[in-house]
């Protein structure tokens, strides 16, 4: 896994990515660019979370539950793109459990409609 941290990755995602939206959290996908250093089977993440979710233990909670989950997913679940996270309001209280159920929800959009 490789972090999405500079500016033109994230520019690339906003313009080429395609979004996919759920109660709470969006999902923006985008093939990694040729300049880029991600191996063929591995992955870009990053993941976004706003003070409207709460404290900054609460936010951080979130970004390791996503993080662990695109950790441990199966590559055959998870194409080798660039993904970005983009939580909303109520993501805290709603589990990790209903979070994992919404990434899982929108990977499945992905394989179908991402190639």
């Amino acid at each position: 896994m490789k972090n999405l941290r500079k500016q033109k990755e994230f520019d690339n995602l906003r313009t080429h990515g395609k979004r996919y939206k759920q109660k709470h959290l969006d999902l923006v996908v985008a093939h990694p660019d040729e300049n880029s250093k991600i191996e063929k089977d591995d992955f870009g993440l990053a993941v976004i979370t706003g003070k409207i979710i709460g404290n900054a233990v609460k936010r951080n909670k979130v970004r390791r539950w996503i993080k662990e989950w695109f950790r441990q997913t199966d590559f055959s679940i998870r194409p080798a793109l660039n993904y970005l996270v983009i939580t909303k309001k109520g993501i805290y209280t709603s589990g990790r459990k209903a979070i994992i159920k919404e990434l899982k929800n929108a990977l499945e959009k992905i394989k179908h409609n991402f190639k």
